[in-house]
């Protein structure tokens, strides 16, 4: 058997796990013969190894696991921690057992006083005279105790500081356990050769213990955006990955395709019933291609579905896609996160400002821009710069390649929205026509001394049903609006510096008496 290097040239981190790839040149024998590939995770899939030689034939590969049960076993790093926590446990052992003995001494002298003065209350109705034998030997009690008191008192502040350092020795010895520490594991492989040479052998494996979502950086100067993609990467698969081409799929090798389950519709005969309508007042998020607003409420709605802490997945956008990243990276099983570049591109943005007082008080700074590169943008948090300054954290959606997108970069503190509602409801006498009037009143004001421009935002709710007509005031709503189709309301507005404004919007809900829930 023959050990033989080989190191780790390329490795795909999928959603849950990664796959890896080790190639080495060995010199071969003619004949069958047994490889040995020496530091490979505890953690790999036993059942996913795929060897392969470019010049013969693999007749079998093993993975060979062994305990790692005393300290010298394991790897040096690992064995000095293990002994400094071992030496600490024995000197806070010593500390607490020396603390211990001065606790029961002092006991002891206690206990001795109070013999002392019991045998001084029973002798003393029938003594002559005070003996001073008496306080001197109770004297001596009290101040052997005092010295024990004090050094229990510096025993137990050695001891204290002995366990600190105990704990802070055994957290460092947590912080770099890997699975390699208790396990040493290697790859056994037989090979056969037509003929002595040298060959490539190719080992493809899957570790657990690894996984990687997008994250996004947004530097905005001026009307110039600079969007950069980076890959964050967790691994703690017990090998590191030294100088490795990284790639980042989306691929979920876990995840099954189920036909739907199929349910039985049963129909049946009723009777007429008189028709009576019950309109339901509900949110509904606008469902739309571009600007990456249909995937933008998707990742914002995620968290609140998802249990806490936990990490959402990749959203490729239905198709699997392999991003590679920027150069080889060094990336070592401690559990810690790495940014690895993937792409980066620089675009013209359409920066505006934004208010929508029923979400929001403060007039927003946004900028619109297509994704420049020629790869998609997956969705994902997104850190954001302002001029060198950073400014929040925002997400986006899944962006294809030329699509535009928004980014909100956070509130204009000179500019302000206040909203006021107020509704009056009647019903008609005869007919039971319902009638809702609704007003709502924006009050906006500048606090800056230049003047601003910004777009104002309201909506109107939409009817779905003939029977419920909802219509804006026109007279009343000032300065006159619109409506479009989803039912959102927009001005544009400019203030003076210091300037203030008034926006009221009117709109009325008609419905007949034989609709119900408004």
């Amino acid at each position: 058997m023959s050990e033989i290097p080989a190191p780790i040239r390329q490795v795909t981190v999928l959603e849950d796990r990664a796959q890896v790839r080790r190639v080495a040149t060995v010199a071969l024998a003619a004949g069958s013969q047994r490889l040995r590939v020496l530091d490979v995770s505890p953690a790999i899939a036993d059942r996913t190894v795929v060897a392969r030689l470019d010049t013969g034939r693999v007749d079998e590969v093993r993975v060979v696991r062994t305990w790692r049960i005393g300290t010298e076993e394991q790897p040096v790093d690992a064995a000095a921690l293990a002994k400094e926590r071992e030496s600490l446990g024995l000197e806070v052992d010593r500390r607490r057992a020396r603390v211990d003995r001065l606790q029961k001494k002092r006991d002891a002298y206690d206990q001795g006083a109070d013999l002392l003065v019991d045998g001084v209350q029973r002798e003393l109705p029938f003594s002559a005279s005070w003996n001073t034998a008496w306080g001197e030997d109770l004297t001596a009690f009290q101040r052997s105790a005092r010295e024990l008191d004090e050094q229990i008192s510096a025993g137990r502040l050695e001891l204290r500081d002995a366990e600190l350092r105990l704990a802070a020795a055994g957290m460092r010895e947590a912080a770099a356990a890997r699975p390699d520490h208790l396990l040493a594991t290697a790859l056994e492989i037989d090979v056969t050769a037509d003929a002595a040479g040298e060959a490539q052998l190719t080992v493809d494996y899957l570790v657990p213990c690894a996984l990687w979502r997008p994250i996004h950086r947004a530097s905005l100067q001026g009307s110039v955006l600079t969007f950069d993609v980076e890959g964050a990467v967790w691994q703690r698969t017990g090998e590191d990955w030294t100088d490795v081409e990284i790639l980042f799929s989306t691929a979920r090798p876990t995840q099954r395709s189920e036909p739907p389950v199929l349910h039985d519709d049963l129909l049946a005969v009723r009777r007429k019933v008189d028709r009576k309508i019950v309109a339901e007042v509900r949110e509904q998020a606008i469902a739309t291609t571009g600007e990456g607003m249909a995937a933008a409420a998707t990742v914002n709605a995620a968290p609140s579905g998802a249990a806490a802490g936990e990490l959402p997945g990749v959203d490729d956008g239905g198709e699997t896609r392999v991003l590679p990243g920027a150069g080889r990276v060094t990336i070592p099983s401690d559990g810690r996160m790495r940014r690895i570049p993937i792409l980066s591109f620089t675009t013209a943005a359409d920066v505006d400002r934004l208010a929508r007082p029923e979400r929001s008080a403060q007039v927003h700074r946004r900028s619109r821009q297509p994704n420049a590169s020629k790869s998609p943008i997956l969705a994902g948090p997104v850190e954001l710069v302002v001029d060198g300054v950073f400014s929040g954290r925002t997400s986006v959606g899944f962006i294809a390649p030329g699509e535009r997108f928004p980014l909100g970069f956070g509130g204009d503190p000179h500019l302000r929205a206040e909203r006021r509602t107020d509704e009056h409801r009647e019903t008609g006498k005869i007919l039971g026509k319902q009638t809702i009037d609704r007003k709502v009143e924006l009050y906006l004001s500048n606090l800056d001394d230049r003047p601003a421009r910004f777009a104002l935002e309201e909506r109107v709710p939409v009817s779905e049903i003939e029977a419920v007509t909802i219509e804006i005031q026109r007279k009343e709503t000032v300065p006159p609006a619109v409506a479009d189709e989803q039912g959102i309301v927009r001005w544009d507005i400019s203030l003076p510096a210091l300037g203030t404004q008034k926006v009221t919007l009117v709109y009325r809900i008609v419905a007949g008496s034989d609709v119900s829930g408004l």
